[in-house]
């Protein structure tokens, strides 16, 4: 290979010591990213909140007033009780919605398409965060990711899904009651029978 070898013989024995601690300090960068450590223990933690907890089941719950009632009934009073007053959207296909009212008339202009249309979460794929202030010690919210599915049902036809996305909700305590303040939608993938066309 020439000039292009990857370890060039006139590496001495310090340049490769060097080479390899950096290669050390990166892997261990890399892999302390993955699990957060307790400052207290040491010992690497795993924040995500179990399925039986009562934060879990609220996020739950408040997903399921969201899109069950929500977004597949069309129901915008119930979106506007949800969201909070500075609500923002960041779609990866449909771009920004900055405002809480623009959200909800997206929501109702729902109405309008020649099918219905509606979001089914992947149960098992949701994971919530609890977000603390004052070291820990107030709840003042939570992260809630998951995967979600979207079908549409046109009159006469067999009801189909017409993508797949992950999202990250970031809920928040406000006047003791949860809002929704911010929504990532993305990763939207086309499921197989769409892809085969």
């Amino acid at each position: 290979m020439g000039n292009y070898l990857l370890f060039p013989n006139e590496l001495n024995v310090n340049q490769l010591k060097l080479f390899n601690l950096s290669i050390l300090i990166f892997t261990l960068t890399i892999l302390g990213c993955e699990r957060p450590v307790d400052s207290t223990t040491n010992r690497v933690t795993n924040n995500v909140t179990p399925t039986h907890s009562k934060l879990y089941k609220l996020i739950k719950e408040k997903d399921s007033l969201l899109f069950d009632i929500g977004f597949n009934q069309i129901d915008t009073l119930q979106v506007h009780a949800l969201t909070a007053a500075d609500f923002e959207f960041y779609h990866d296909q449909h771009g920004v919605t900055d405002t809480k009212s623009e959200f909800i008339n997206n929501i109702n202009s729902i109405r309008e398409l020649p099918f219905k249309t509606w979001r089914i979460l992947v149960t098992e794929s949701m994971e919530v965060f609890p977000l603390y202030k004052e070291n820990s010690k107030i709840l003042y919210g939570a992260i809630q990711n998951g995967i979600h599915d979207f079908y549409q049902h046109h009159k006469g036809e067999e009801p189909r899904k017409t993508n797949t996305a992950r999202f990250t909700h970031l809920w928040t305590i406000e006047n003791e009651v949860w809002k929704l303040k911010r929504v990532m939608s993305y990763d939207h993938q086309l499921p197989q029978h769409l892809t085969d066309q």
